[in-house]
């Protein structure tokens, strides 16, 4: 590793960049792999689409790993399909983060 820089990746990162791109991810969240496509998102969670009937609402916190294709964010018009991925450019986007939980 080079000493030249230094990068923070978090999960909310990579959320946002498959979000942009209309990739499908992968959650792991409590040792159980979800798959689907982010259709919504906010500083405490993700929305996450199977595609078929389900949504399901994942709190960032309770995300352990995220996976996708790099394939699917770098070339965002190769898949085909119902549902095309939403065209991103290289704009620089602000991460997903949590913040705060208040009671």
């Amino acid at each position: 590793m080079s000493g030249k820089g230094s990068t923070l990746f978090t999960v909310g990162t990579l959320l946002r960049h498959a979000q942009d791109a209309g990739a499908p991810v992968r959650l792991l969240v409590q040792g159980t792999w979800l798959d689907g496509r982010i259709v919504g998102a906010d500083g405490l969670g993700v929305v996450l689409d199977d595609g078929n009937t389900q949504q399901v609402l994942v709190r960032l916190d309770s995300i352990v790993a995220v996976s996708f294709s790099r394939a699917d964010i770098d070339d965002p018009g190769g898949e085909v399909g119902d549902e095309a991925p939403r065209p991103h450019g290289r704009r620089r986007r602000d991460p997903i983060e949590a913040g705060p939980v208040g009671g």
